[in-house]
Parts: structure tokens; sequence; C-alpha cells
């Protein structure tokens, strides 16, 4: 699930089925990220199972390259990319002069690339840049958008370690540095019970369950955490949420 990505050349890294540089910045490809393919069974069947999973996995490539990049513009090195179990991660080693508000925007700059991109294909389409195309390539900009535009939007709700938990952290530490992550921790549970609540209600049983699980999890990992009282490198920063088990 979520927590510190380990840098090439760890366990991740070793299992991976395809790595490749991305201007720069080493991707791991994991060989689970293949199980993205099950969440399309029932919905779509053949070649459009194959449409469905590569749009996910370039939508979440975009998701982490917003983190990464980012990271690497404010100084961060090394910077890698692993993407695995439904989705994917940014490891970085932050530099001294990285403070919480560059943190803040790390962490929300992959999912502003998502929604841009998003929405830049629902705006393409609408201008009939699409009209004409096979099914086939409907299937792939359909699953595009909702990759990246609703996971990208889900992903910035208030909660640990998901990337608005994290964005909540970064906040807070401007403003209250010592008392941030018990503060962050307890919106993020608040937030959390919320949501499972509301999504039970609407009858939406995995996305509550989902929800409840990195809500605990958030909680479990944010617990080990030390109040400090200014911003200190880190080895290794996950940005992002981590490996969300969510069929983004």
């Amino acid at each position: 699930m979520d927590g510190a990505c380990p840098l090439a050349g760890g366990p991740a890294y070793r299992w991976s089925v395809l790595r490749f540089p991305l201007l720069g910045v080493p991707v791991s490809i994991h060989w689970s990220f293949l199980f993205v393919a099950v969440f399309g069974l029932g919905v779509y069947s053949g070649w459009e199972i194959a449409a469905w999973t590569g749009a996910v996995l370039i939508a979440v490539l975009l998701h982490e390259s917003g983190h990464a990049f980012t990271a690497k513009a404010f100084g961060a090195s090394p910077v890698s990319i692993t993407l695995f179990a439904l989705g994917g991660f940014t490891s970085w080693a932050a530099p001294t002069t990285l403070g919480p508000g560059r943190r803040f925007i790390v962490s929300a700059a992959g999912s502003a690339v998502g929604i841009a991109a998003g929405l830049g294909v629902i705006a393409l389409s609408r201008s009939g840049a699409f009209d004409g195309v096979p099914d086939l390539v409907w299937v792939f900009l359909q699953s595009f958008v909702w990759a990246g535009l609703v996971w990208g939007i889900l992903n910035w709700i208030p909660i640990l370690p998901l990337d608005g938990g994290h964005m909540l952290l970064h906040a807070l530490e401007m403003v209250t540095p010592t008392k941030a992550a018990p503060i962050a921790r307890w919106i993020s549970v608040v937030t959390g019970v919320a949501v499972v609540a509301t999504a039970f209600y609407f009858g939406e049983t995995f996305l509550a369950i989902f929800v409840a699980m990195i809500t605990f999890m958030g909680f479990r990992e944010g617990r080990s955490e030390t109040p400090r009282a200014r911003p200190t490198p880190r080895v290794e920063e996950p940005p992002d949420a981590g490996p969300p088990v969510f069929p983004i």
C-alpha cells in the first residue's frame, strides 16, 4: 500500500517487467500492475481490456510524472517512479531547501496533471477531434479520462496517505510545524469516516472498503511520526498516494 518507494535497485525495481528512463527519471513497471486488467472484466471484453489497461497505465504514469518532475525542478535527486498494484508512486530524496510550501506543490502536482489531461481529452472530444474514431479508441479515451480526471479529483480528498492528505499535512506545517502531523492525522480520520459512511449510504461498497483501508493505514503510519519544528530532509519522500489498490 502506501509508503516510501525503494529507490532504483530495490526489491520492487528488481521484480519489474519493464524499466525505462523518462526524461532522465527512471521508471519501473512492476508485473502486478497488470492486475488492473481484472477491473475491466465485466465491462470490457477482448481488445477493449488491453485499451483499458493501456489507458490506465498512461494516466498513472502522467500522474506520477507530475510529482517527479516538480520535485526534480525543486532540486530533489534522485527521483524515480514505480508503477504497480493498480497504481504507482514517486520516490525522491528531498534537499534541505524543500520546505513545506514546495512539498505541498509536489503533492498537488500529480493530480493536477491528471485532471488537466482528462479535461484536455474532454475538450478535444467536444470539439469533434475524435469523431469517427473506432470504438476501441473510444474505450481508451473514456478509460483515460476516468483514470486521470476522476481519480485525480478523488486523490485530493484530505485523507492520508492520499495526495490530499499530504497537501493538508504540508499546509499545516507552514502554520504549526510541531502539531501538523497529529492534526492532519485526525482530520484524515474524520474525513475518512465521513467518506466511508457516504459510500455505504450510496451502495458503493468497494469504495467504502478502499477508503476505510487507506484511512486506517494513514492513521497507523502517522502515529510513528514525531513532531518537528522545521522541515528536515528525508532520504525518501513519497509525495503521492503510494500504490493505491483502487482501479484508477
